[in-house]
């Protein structure tokens, strides 16, 4: 990420144990569909951590629509969206898109980082 301000470069580590879209992106996954411009639905946001990755890729150009419906990961994401312009928190259950439907335009990619307490079956 560059800095235009003092053309200094930062650098972040992405763990992927954290993160499984930066799992993916280890393991080899080569089609991500994330890239500058995209406008990418976030479902399951957390604190936004892979998110902040995400606002990364998709540059001043995209667009990050980070779900969450957990109220303390919730204030975090908010928080992180007050200083990337670029991410539009969403504090909603990603499970009712009925709920936010109106708050997000047409999007190129989903993402879902969604916990369900049956995903394994």
């Amino acid at each position: 990420d560059l800095n235009s301000a003092n053309g200094k470069a930062e650098y972040r580590i992405w763990n992927p144990y954290r993160s499984k879209l930066g799992a993916a992106v280890i393991g080899g996954v080569g089609k991500i569909h994330i890239e500058p411009g995209t406008k990418l639905l976030y479902l399951g946001a957390a604190s936004g951590t892979t998110v902040s990755h995400c606002s990364d890729i998709v540059g001043p150009t995209g667009i990050v629509y980070a779900v969450e419906f957990s109220q303390r990961s919730g204030r975090d994401l908010l928080s992180l969206a007050q200083k990337r312009t670029n991410i539009v928190p969403i504090i909603e259950d990603a499970r009712h898109p009925h709920k936010y439907r109106m708050l997000v335009g047409m999007v190129d990619c989903i993402f879902a980082d969604v916990a369900q307490p049956d995903q394994a079956r």
